[in-house]
């Protein structure tokens, strides 16, 4: 009896606690908070295996660890706005689109400064999604499969890094920031105009501050290539799950492109990254379950003669 009161109180007393801290201090985007209240999360749902937690920390630590060097070398490796790359991304949209540039055109079509529409609060809810999915997941798989986790974790790092080595060999401004320089017609950042509006607070992060904010790395946009990894992730489970995470991550293309934080360059840099590194890490486990597979069945070599059997 007292077992499942624990194991039911555990999961309340965190859902309590997590809505309470969000109330007060806003919502866990940073990371170190993220991995800390999900870290929580999974010791509340696990409570009554709890001789596993050493083994979660011991998991997780090294995920957050890289995910955290990327954040700060990120805006270490940040150059000036000017020194960007960001004509070969304009000129790449207008030969896609007929000669607009389609973030100019949405907002021309769609956006009202000053004005909020319904769609504008479904960009800005889309757009925040990006700061939680993938941990999320990342945190159910590990409840549910290790071995999937893992595959997932690696998976997920590969993507992060590969993306990190872009922002550094090629940072590119985004739309909204060509339109600074006068390079494209107006475009506003219309997620943090929405954000503002809403008046929503943010934990602080313990270690995250402006001098990791990194303005032109929008080359290719992980924002992006998250959702469609997922996708591919996710194909095998069935066709329901296909079109959900299908229309979330054209859902995300478009809260891209329509709030002006990424051309469709990037998006489509970003998928394709995502394909590549998803292709890389199912060829690479593949190859290792097979040679594990041939060793197995391997015969053991003969005995020498007057060995001990």
């Amino acid at each position: 009896m007292d077992g499942r009161v624990v194991r039911v109180g555990a999961p309340v007393i965190y859902v309590i606690a997590f809505a309470v801290a969000v109330v007060s201090w806003g919502l866990p985007v940073a990371r170190d908070q993220l991995f800390l209240w999900i870290g929580l999360g999974l010791a509340a749902f696990s409570v009554s295996a709890w001789r596993s937690w050493g083994v979660m920390v011991l998991e997780w630590l090294p995920f957050l660890g890289l995910l955290v060097l990327y954040d700060y070398f990120r805006g270490a490796v940040s150059v000036a706005a000017g020194q960007a790359h960001v004509l070969p991304q304009i000129d790449a949209d207008k030969a896609l689109f007929g000669g607009s540039v389609p973030s100019v055109w949405l907002q021309q079509h769609l956006w009202t400064p000053g004005h909020y529409h319904w769609y504008d609060y479904g960009v800005w809810g889309v757009y925040m999604s990006h700061f939680f999915a993938v941990w999320v997941v990342a945190a159910v798989l590990w409840r549910v499969s290790r071995q999937r986790f893992r595959r997932y974790a690696v998976l997920t790092i590969t993507l992060t890094i590969a993306a990190f080595l872009t922002y550094w060999l090629y940072p590119a401004q985004p739309p909204w920031l060509a339109a600074q320089d006068g390079l494209i017609p107006s475009v506003d950042r219309i997620v943090p105009l929405v954000w503002g509006h809403l008046g929503v607070h943010t934990m602080k992060s313990a270690y995250e501050n402006g001098d990791l904010v990194n303005t032109v790395a929008a080359m290719p946009s992980l924002h992006a290539a998250y959702p469609f990894m997922l996708m591919l992730f996710f194909w095998p489970a069935g066709r329901l799950v296909r079109v959900v995470l299908g229309a979330y991550t054209l859902a995300m293309a478009f809260t891209l492109v329509y709030g002006g934080e990424h051309f469709v360059i990037d998006i489509l840099i970003g998928w394709a990254m995502a394909a590549a590194a998803y292709a890389a890490v199912t060829w690479g486990v593949n190859s290792m379950q097979a040679r594990r597979a041939s060793a197995s069945r391997r015969p053991s070599p003969p005995q020498e003669l007057g060995a001990a059997p």
